[in-house]
């Protein structure tokens, strides 16, 4: 459900809902944040009971330029912001990220150890062509008997 703003005078909701990680609840809305951390804390137990309560969010989510946006509620905004939710309208109870959590560095591929590697027989591979038909490059001391004259060959058919 999309958070819809009421210009009308506010009539106070009796009851919201508080959604964590795919569990909801039902809650009569907090008067202020504290009283709204306790609830969570006390609503979504084995989750949240002992989680430093400054990690602990509230957002909502809205429509912004036909956008669907979670924004989050700060203690300062509690009070005006759940004084104009609908009835049973959601509040996301979520987490922020543990600034004391360790984050390791990458981890990067292992460079083998150069341990002394057991001696295999090694198979001898055979060419399959004849040795006639293979054409090796000249050395310089082997054009060097050819009278001076070079003979350039080409990949390409070209001399």
């Amino acid at each position: 459900m999309a958070f819809t703003y009421r210009n009308s005078p506010v009539v106070p909701t009796d009851i919201i809902t508080y959604k964590h990680a795919g569990k909801l609840v039902y809650v009569k809305p907090a008067e202020n944040y504290e009283l709204a951390l306790d609830f969570a804390q006390k609503e979504f137990p084995e989750e949240l009971a002992h989680i430093p309560r400054d990690r602990i969010m509230f957002t909502i989510s809205v429509n912004v330029q036909g956008e669907r946006r979670h924004v989050r509620i700060s203690e300062s905004a509690w009070t005006g912001t759940v004084g104009r939710l609908l009835r049973g309208e959601v509040i996301d109870v979520g987490l922020r990220p543990d600034p004391s959590a360790v984050i390791p560095p990458p981890q990067y591929l292992e460079i083998p150890s150069k341990e002394p590697a057991v001696a295999q027989p090694r198979s001898v591979r055979h060419s399959r062509s004849t040795p006639s038909s293979r054409q090796h490059s000249p050395t310089p001391s082997s054009q060097s008997d050819k009278g001076g004259s070079t003979r350039i060959r080409s990949w390409f058919g070209g001399k």
